[in-house]
């Protein structure tokens, strides 16, 4: 590709494009290497014209949203990088009456650069029920939807009614919460996603149905479920949730039974708060993506040696990674 040609349609929708722009800053992690391009777009039809000019040019393209649980390899990733700041919310009301039974719950709509935990404070000031568990919930709406987040016992299938996605061939179409096919932390959509640029399918915005209730008793479940997170999760930057939770346990009690809260690889290490918890204290240019994923690794084995169990990291390997490609093997099966 003609690096000229990356210049003409983000210059004429008043964008900036750069080069080799280094990621760690916009991980929750603070890891990651450079994109060959980077854009940041603010709204959704940037966002669209954006996506479908790559196509057009041939230039793979990477949705960046909050960064929280992907992990940007050391080398960067090849193509063009979206950063998505489309970030507007409301509150819509019910449908008008029509022929049938009507679903009188209000409709809260966000664009898939919103903060999942900024979207469900709006549903809380409203006195709306249904996302309380997301007030402490990192990332934003697009990976929310995708990854079928959730927290304290809720997640995004419960309250999604639709999504509007630019798909896999650069149409504009809804999807239904059913056409996703969730199940924990996944979904029918996650699993078509590479984990390189590439063309695929985009979130642009998303509906959510909630219940109007008691305005007090929403917003006393919430603070309960930011108390919680201040008292058992790390402050330092991390990638999250580490492993999914294998059935009828949790990956962080695993952990922390096999005596690992503490262990250090290069500048990642296992918290002492939260064992499910990787973090990265000395922040951009401390850890590396390699130091993370050498720990996943140590982790998984040392959890299978004493349990039997081989843990599932819930964090996606994202960028070029072809130094590591027998790690990767190991590490994520």
């Amino acid at each position: 590709m003609n690096p000229m040609d990356a210049l003409t349609l983000p210059a004429a929708l008043g964008l900036t494009l750069r080069r080799h722009e280094p990621l760690a800053a916009y991980t929750t992690m603070k890891v990651g290497g450079p994109a060959d391009y980077f854009v940041a777009v603010q709204t959704v039809d940037q966002l669209i014209k954006l996506a479908r000019w790559a196509r057009q040019v041939g230039l793979p393209y990477y949705l960046l949203g909050g960064g929280s649980n992907i992990l940007i390899s050391d080398a960067g990733i090849r193509g063009l990088v979206i950063y998505n700041r489309c970030r507007a919310v409301r509150i819509d009301a019910a449908p008008l009456q029509c022929i049938g039974p009507v679903d009188e719950r209000p409709y809260l709509f966000a664009e898939s650069g919103a903060a999942m935990a900024g979207l469900a404070r709006t549903s809380v000031k409203a006195g709306l029920a249904g996302l309380e568990w997301a007030v402490s919930v990192p990332g934003t709406v697009g990976g929310a939807v995708v990854g079928n987040a959730g927290a304290h016992g809720g997640e995004v299938k419960d309250t999604l009614e639709d999504a509007l996605l630019l798909d896999e061939t650069g149409e504009v179409r809804s999807m239904a919460v059913a056409d996703f096919a969730y199940s924990y932390r996944d979904s029918a959509l996650k699993r078509r996603q590479p984990s390189q640029a590439g063309f695929k399918a985009v979130v642009l915005s998303a509906n959510f149905r909630l219940t109007p209730g008691d305005a007090e008793a929403i917003s006393a479940r919430a603070e309960r479920f930011l108390a919680h997170r201040r008292q058992t999760q790390p402050v330092e930057p991390s990638l999250g949730s580490t492993f999914v939770n294998p059935p009828g346990d949790y990956a962080g009690r695993l952990i922390e039974a096999a005596g690992l809260k503490g262990a250090q690889v290069g500048g990642a290490l296992i918290s002492q708060l939260h064992a499910n918890f990787i973090v990265n204290p000395g922040g951009v240019g401390a850890a590396t993506a390699a130091d993370v994923l050498g720990l996943i690794r140590h982790v998984q084995e040392q959890v299978h040696q004493r349990f039997g169990i081989r843990l599932e990291p819930e964090v996606q390997l994202v960028g070029e990674w072809k130094s590591e490609t027998r790690w990767i093997t190991e590490v994520m099966g």
